[in-house]
Order: structure tokens, then sequence, then C-alpha cells
């Protein structure tokens, strides 16, 4: 016989204040006290999130921080874990934590053993100082609670906090507060964003000036479909100086001008070459007499010579290597690369702009009357001529000539000039720049089989689709073709790339296919289905009570044309009907027409751009249910009977 024994939150709850004495136990965030709308959607709800950020000088600070995050389930482990990233120019001076059990009863403390320093490399770095600390605890009840104290020692103020209280999905917050103090001798800025009325306080005493900023019972959110970045509609605060001091040089941030000038200063003199590498530069180019074909010859140059590597030295990784250094070594970062690059283009004569910019997702400069280093994340260069304007990213090897992906494409950046930056817009390729055409005939046996050959073209932002793929072996290219085509029994007899690497890169994958069984037959009819290649399967899920906008971040156009040759001794039983859609979103259209023994199937797609109120995302799921049913359309034939 087998006895189960419950026990409730409650009646442990009872069991813990009837100890007294010197058996009392003291209890800390008992998860029975988070009200239950804070549990909604949460993988994780922080109990307390304290912030203090002391200024002591434009090149010192302190920053104190004290959070406490309840654990719900096992999803929210990571909601759990502390990270703090480190350099020569940030110390961190302590990090301490407890955990505690359901009730509230202390667990155990964070010991310096479960605490890793570990060096943040990234991919192919040669050289970097960017370290950092991880600490978690190993529990595996839930729910369970931990809680960290740290303090970071800041020797240079190119940058002051940001408070994202609710910078991730399934993370609730019970409070929060941001405190920023300074002396009366420094001058700081600060920008709100979705904050109530109120939330703000502010002080002054003995010549120390104070902001502090108090939340509480912040929702959780969930991941949707097609939606900004979280923090750019959840409450927080960038702050940010005026004048500054990183690693012995100064600055002044109080338009991009100033901005621009101080990094100037840093990259002067570095974009000398020795006099023997100049020499050969233009010998390499002699004769050529177009401008771009010059550029594009030193674009190929800088690529084979040189190779990426991730550095966090100079001041904080602000300052490029000087260009003769990465001529001797052959790498660098994006700082290094772009620098190099400009180099090669003085040597010609041809000027060009080192430009900060946001990459990924950092989206560059989106506060224009609001200058702030945060606002970018990555160095490229401009080469503006006399009509034309060509953007080179340096970074990679096998980028295309003058063309940014979506990386970095349509978002300000910040031309530097000595004297003084221009906030200037990266170009952003149009729908019918990023298309995807693909041409194929079908060969449809009277068993159903079919024989294909498929030419797809891929430019622009589509490009980018299958770019990896291009570098990998044959092996690993049709493994990826089987993968996306996804066509029952399908067997790749032959395949091709062809690539055009220019500012509108373009590749041509052109595929030999049978496929055994791909009509279905019953009795005497054959179904046929026309979209093979390019069929929408899935329609985004359905939300309620949608708290996101819409967002798409580039247009695209994809436009299918299949052609059927039909088997002998078979007829069209019935012709489907062509579809047109029309939408914010996008439009839609297909057609059917059957001429003789063959059936052309015509499909045009185009997605726009934009930003839509949350309140048009169910008409962009019917706009997708639309979409995903006429892509199901099949041509039925049936056999002559003799």
């Amino acid at each position: 016989m087998t006895v189960k024994l419950l026990i409730t939150v409650g009646m442990l709850l009872a069991f813990a204040s009837l100890l007294s004495g010197k058996d009392k136990i003291k209890l800390f965030y008992p998860v029975a006290a988070i009200d239950s709308s804070l549990k909604k959607d949460a993988w994780a709800v922080c109990r307390d999130y304290q912030k203090e950020f002391v200024i002591l000088n434009y090149g010192k600070a302190i920053e104190r921080v004290h959070i406490v995050i309840t654990i719900l389930e096992k999803r929210g482990d990571d909601l759990g874990s502390l990270v703090l990233f480190y350099d020569k120019s940030t110390k961190i001076n302590s990090i301490s934590g407890k955990s505690y059990n359901m009730l509230g009863i202390p667990d155990e403390k964070l010991k310096n053993d479960a605490i890793q320093d570990l060096n943040y490399t990234s991919e192919g770095a040669v050289y970097d100082d960017l370290r950092m600390k991880k600490a978690s605890f190993s529990g595996n009840i839930y729910p369970c609670t931990v809680e960290y104290n740290y303090e970071i020692e800041h020797n240079g103020l190119i940058n002051y906090p940001e408070w994202k209280p609710m910078d991730d999905y399934r993370l609730s917050v019970e409070k929060t507060s941001f405190q920023i103090s300074y002396p009366d001798s420094i001058a700081i800025r600060f920008r709100e964003f979705h904050l109530p009325a109120g939330c703000r306080t502010e002080k002054h005493e003995n010549g120390l000036h104070s902001i502090e900023w108090k939340l509480d019972s912040l929702k959780a959110w969930r991941e949707e479909p097609y939606s900004p970045e979280l923090y750019l509609e959840t409450p927080h605060v960038i702050t940010a100086p005026t004048k500054f001091i990183y690693e012995g040089y100064s600055g002044s941030m109080n338009t991009w001008k100033d901005y621009s000038q101080w990094q100037s200063k840093l990259n002067e003199g570095r974009d000398q070459l020795s006099p023997q590498r100049q020499n050969e530069i233009l010998e390499l180019v002699k004769g050529i007499k177009d401008t771009t074909q010059i550029i594009r010859k030193l674009y190929g140059y800088m690529q084979n010579r040189t190779r990426y590597v991730g550095i966090q030295l100079g001041i904080g990784g602000l300052q490029p290597f000087p260009a003769e250094t990465v001529d001797r070594l052959g790498y660098g970062d994006c700082k290094a690369l772009s620098n190099y690059m400009k180099a090669l283009l003085k040597a010609v004569g041809i000027p060009s702009l080192y430009t900060v910019a946001g990459a990924a997702d950092n989206q560059g400069i989106t506060m224009v009357d609001f200058p702030s280093n945060a606002q970018s994340n990555h160095i490229i260069l401009c080469v503006p001529l006399r009509r034309d304007t060509i953007w080179l990213e340096c970074t990679s090897q096998r980028a295309p000539f003058g063309y940014l992906s979506t990386s970095t494409a349509g978002r300000k950046a910040l031309n530097i000039t000595s004297e003084g930056g221009n906030v200037v817009s990266t170009p952003l390729l149009t729908a019918s720049q990023n298309s995807q055409e693909c041409k194929a005939e079908v060969q449809v046996n009277p068993d159903g089989s079919i024989q294909a050959t498929v030419k797809t073209k891929y430019s622009g932002y589509q490009y980018d689709n299958i770019s990896e793929n291009l570098i990998e072996s044959k092996k690993e290219q049709e493994k990826a073709l089987y993968s996306n085509l996804s066509i029952a029994g399908m067997v790749i007899s032959d395949f091709s790339y062809e690539v055009k690497k220019d500012r509108i890169p373009q590749a041509v994958e052109t595929i030999n296919l049978m496929a055994p069984a791909f009509a279905s037959k019953t009795g005497s009819r054959l179904f046929i289905p026309l979209n093979i290649f390019n069929q929408i399967k899935t329609i985004p899920a359905r939300i309620e009570n949608r708290k996101m906008p819409v967002y798409r971040d580039y247009a695209y156009i994809d436009k299918d044309s299949v052609t059927f040759h039909l088997p002998k001794g078979f007829n069209a039983e019935s012709t489907p009907r062509g579809k047109t859609l029309t939408s914010e979103f996008g439009e839609y259209s297909c057609s059917i027409t059957l001429k003789d023994d063959m059936v052309t199937y015509i499909r045009e797609m185009k997605m726009n751009r934009g930003t839509w109120p949350k309140e048009r995302y169910s008409a962009l799921v019917d706009f997708y249910s639309a979409i995903v049913s006429a892509d199901k359309v099949k041509l039925v034939m049936k056999e002559e009977v003799k």
C-alpha cells in the first residue's frame, strides 16, 4: 500500500510561523506573496531590482545593484543567472548572493567557486581583454528565489547606464528603482520611455544632485510574431554624459559634432601606409580610369589580404589599430579593417569617411537629438563620389562589393570628420531589389512521378538567405537543398550556383531533380500541387490582447513561374481559378493557364516594410491565412477512357 503525503504551501507557511525563540525563521521573498497577476505568462518574477550609479567625476563612477529573482519553472533558469562583463576600465569590486526556497527560507550562500571568471572571446579573436563573471545557483526545485548584490567600479565614462527593468520576455517585476547621483559640477542627460507620470523624483543636498525612478507591478510579456525589440515598447531610461574622460582622452557629447571630433582625434594619423605599400597600390590600379572600378579593385585587395578578428584593445575597443599594423599582421576588427580600407583609398587619392554605425540588434542612431556612444556597435566605410555613394562592409572576406546587409542597412549612422560629424542614413533596398525569382519546367508522368529543372535567382537581401550555404562543401549544400525543398522521395541529380557579388548581389541556383510520387493518383485522377517550390504552409498564431505593434524591417518580392508538361492521355477535369489579394501588408496574385498539354502557374507575392498598430495584427493573420489557402491550389487531371 502506498501512502501519499500532500503538503501545501499554506501548510508549510503555517508551520514556519509556529517556530519561535531561537528557532524562529525569518522568511525572505516567499513565493506565496507574489500577486497572481505577476505570475501570468511569467517564467520568473523580479522581486526587487535596485540600481544605483554614483558619478564621482567625469572619468569615474561606482555602480551598485541589488536584484532578487523568483524562478517559477525550469524555463526561467537563464533569467536567474547573473552575467557581468568587465575589462581594464571596469573593475568588479564584489559579488555576493543567496538562494531561498519557495517559503522564503534561506537555502545557501553563493560560494566563490560558483562564480566563473571567463574570457569572453568572440570568434576569431586574437587580442581580447573583455571578460565576464557568471554566477548561478544549481537548484532544481521550483519555484525558488535567488538574490545577488554586486558593485562595479568604472574608470572611464564614455557611457552611462541604461535602466531596462523588463529586458526579457516572460519576466514580471514586483518593484524596481534606478538612482543616478552626481556632483553639481557635472551635467548629465537622460531620456525616458514609456514611463508613467510621477515615477521620477529629484533631490539636491550638500552639492550632490540625485535623480531616482521607481516602478512596480510590471506584468510579463510573451513573445509575439512580427514585433520590434522588447525594450522599445517597455519602460526604460537612457542616461548619457555631456563631458567625459575615457582612458585619458577627454571629450564632449553635447552634440554629434562634438563626438565626431573626439573620434576623429582618436583616429588621427592612423590611416598611413608605408611608402613601399603605397607604391604597390598605385601600381595595382594603374590604367583603371573608372573610380568605382578602382574602389572595387582595392576592396578585393583588402579582403584577400586580411581577416576579421575581435579586438578589445586600444581604449576599450574604440580606437582602430594603425593601418600599417593591419597591413603587416593581416588582421583587424571592424574599426581596424575600415581604417585600413580608408588608408588604401587615401593612397590613390580617393577620400572616404570612417562611419560609426549600429549593427544587428543595435538600431544605430535612433535619437538624433540625443548623442550617445550606446547608439552604435560597428564601423563601416562611406565613400562619397560626385554622383554616388559607395558603402563598404570591411569585416567580411566574402561580402559583395558595395553591399550592406539588413544588419546595417536603413539606419542612421555618423560619418566622422575632423570638422564635425554628419548623421546620415545607410541605404535600404526596395522590394523589387530584394527578389526571389523561380522558373521551373516540370514533366508530370502518368504514375504521378515528376522530373524537374528549377532555376531560382536570389537578389538583394534574399541573397543572404543562401549566402552562407554558398561557402559550404558540396555535400552540405546538397543537404540544405533536401531540407529546404521537402518534397517526399525527392532525388537531386545535379545542382549548381552562379554568383554575382555586387551592390545588389545575386545568386542563381539551378537544380535537376525527380520525385517518384509527387502527384497523388486516385483511380483515374491525378492531383497535381501547382505551388511546388515556394509554398507558405504556416499561419502566424492568433494572439489575444497583443501588446506589440506589427513590424517588418524590409520589403521583398517573390516571383514564381512553373510550367507543367502533362502526361498524354489525361485531360484537366477542372482548371482552378486564380487569386488576387491586396492588403496594407502586401499583395498576392496567382494565375493558372491551361494550353494543350501544358499548364503554367504564375505566382507573385510582395511584402511591404513598415510598422502598424497592434490592432492590425489580426488583419495580418487573415492575410497570411488567405495566402496559405491559395498556395494549396491543385490541378485535377482525369485519364481518358479508351
